[in-house]
């Protein structure tokens, strides 16, 4: 996978090739999460991470994965860059490269 994805954390915002898509906040923590855990399976804690003071459930997950795919994904029905490993979790299995274009950090996939 070779295309270029900006992940701007601090803007909630994900850029692919020209294209932008906006992230909600819960959203932008649970793919930081990815982010900073390349190639590990998350599962449980992204609950914790999504929704810190509340309890939830496994299928809380699922839309906000959808959302997440959307964004960063060229094809979210076969799914690349944020994979679901059945009875796991989810797993991000690229090394993010950080690229700094002026005051903030984005994170570039591929």
């Amino acid at each position: 996978m070779r295309e270029r994805i900006i992940v701007e954390s601090d803007q909630q915002e994900i850029w692919r090739a020209h294209d932008f898509a906006p992230l909600p906040t819960r959203n932008c923590g649970i793919l930081a999460c990815f982010l900073e855990r390349p190639h590990d399976i998350l599962r449980s804690f992204l609950l914790h991470v999504g929704w810190p003071d509340d309890i939830r459930t496994t299928a809380d997950r699922f839309p906000q994965m959808h959302r997440i795919r959307q964004a960063i994904d060229p094809d979210p029905r076969r799914p690349q860059l944020l994979v679901t490993r059945w009875e796991a979790g989810y797993l991000l299995p690229v090394t993010p490269v950080a690229v700094e274009f002026g005051p903030i950090s984005p994170i570039r996939l591929s």
